[in-house]
């Protein structure tokens, strides 16, 4: 009977973590499609540097 109630522990535990997961998955994304679409919204112009690297451009 101890392990029928170690088991229903672990399991427990094991369901709230990935709602946890879950629920933190879902507010990273949204995060991220936000700050995607605040992007996309003002492209950012580049130009190439004297070491041949692209970088912003100033001022923009």
């Amino acid at each position: 009977m101890p392990q029928l109630i170690a088991i229903a522990l672990v399991g427990g535990a094991a369901w709230l973590a990935w709602r946890a997961l879950r629920k933190e998955m879902a507010r990273v994304g949204e995060e991220l499609h936000e700050a995607e679409r605040v992007r996309s919204d003002s492209p950012t112009r580049l130009e190439r540097g004297p070491d041949g690297v692209w970088r912003p451009k100033d001022g923009e």
